[in-house]
């Protein structure tokens, strides 16, 4: 038979019983007396008897509440370790978080962050995805990741999702030594990239990373794809075996080894990746979850990184 006493009833039931007293058991628990009073002419009505001989001063209890009392005592007393079972387990976090990030923000940004969550939550670990911008997308659409570090172009077909943006970086050029755009690290106009073949970041079918079509409309020039991969590191190695100059975000070459390479900025800062955490409100975010994401939030913009002015963004409750 379902029951319906609430806790708040037993708790005025149990004030009175200490105090003798409805008034002093009011003050006790900082209830009106008509609302202890209420509470406990609920809690009669629920179980079919009348627990206290009002009559007598100071208020006893009836053989009726003399018997209900150890249940109501027993019941408080489970609703309070339940209640400190789970402020531990809030003192102690634990779980997996899967984090999707571009391989330059992991190898540059994420590390530290998960050296530093090791130390501070010694049970909540981070598990890296890596994958182009689209493919990040599609993961955290599907619930396969619980938390996305990509660009913020194109914006994320979800529309609900929350996101935070985090830093901005400029497209680099790497050249190769002997290069004729090599004899200078000035920027570098983005006109004269145009005249060579260039490697970039992509997906297989010939797809680059959206970012870089979308500079490459913003500067009125068409990029002749020579080659195209996912790993910043195999660019690089494209780049210095003369097979195109490396067009990528600029923490992907600092994350690199270029040596032999010269590094040139290509067009504005804002004309290159601007960064952002996404995860998605609407999908239970675990304890573990929460903490990630705030500790990515809180965290400094990694090295060769530029602030962004302005970081207008959704509501970004967790």
């Amino acid at each position: 038979m379902p029951r319906d006493e609430q806790p708040e009833w037993l708790e005025s039931f149990l004030a009175v019983v200490d105090e003798q007293s409805f008034s002093a058991a009011a003050d006790k628990i900082h209830r009106s007396q008509s609302r202890v009073s209420s509470h406990v002419a609920a809690l009669e009505r629920s179980v079919g008897a009348v627990l206290f001989d009002r009559r007598h001063r100071p208020v006893q209890l009836t053989d009726a509440g003399e018997l209900y009392l150890p249940f109501a005592r027993k019941t408080i007393e489970t609703l309070d370790r339940g209640a400190e079972a789970i402020a531990e387990m809030s003192q102690q976090v634990r779980g997996v978080v899967v984090v999707g990030s571009h391989p330059s923000a992991s190898a540059g940004f994420l590390v530290p962050i998960i050296a530093q969550l090791a130390e501070a939550y010694p049970n909540v670990r981070i598990e890296p995805v890596e994958g182009t911008t689209t493919a990040l997308s599609d993961k955290l659409q599907a619930g396969t990741i619980d938390i996305a570090i990509r660009g913020a172009w194109p914006p994320q077909p979800d529309t609900s999702l929350s996101y935070h943006p985090l830093w901005q970086e400029p497209l680099v050029a790497l050249i190769p030594a002997g290069h004729p755009l090599a004899g200078t690290t000035d920027p570098l106009d983005p006109i004269d990239l145009a005249e060579y073949p260039v490697v970039c970041v992509g997906l297989p079918g010939g797809q680059i990373e959206p970012e870089i079509t979308r500079a490459a409309d913003t500067w009125g020039i068409s990029l002749s794809l020579a080659y195209h991969t996912q790993q910043p590191q195999t660019l690089v190695q494209m780049a210095r075996g003369g097979l195109g100059l490396g067009l990528v975000n600029e923490m992907a070459a600092r994350v690199s080894n270029t040596e032999g390479l010269v590094q040139r900025q290509v067009g504005a800062i804002e004309h290159g990746r601007v960064v952002s955490l996404w995860w998605d409100p609407k999908r239970y975010n675990s304890a573990a979850a929460r903490v990630v994401i705030e500790h990515i939030r809180n965290a400094p913009i990694p090295q060769g990184a530029h602030p962004l002015a302005g970081r207008g963004h959704r509501p970004d409750s967790v």
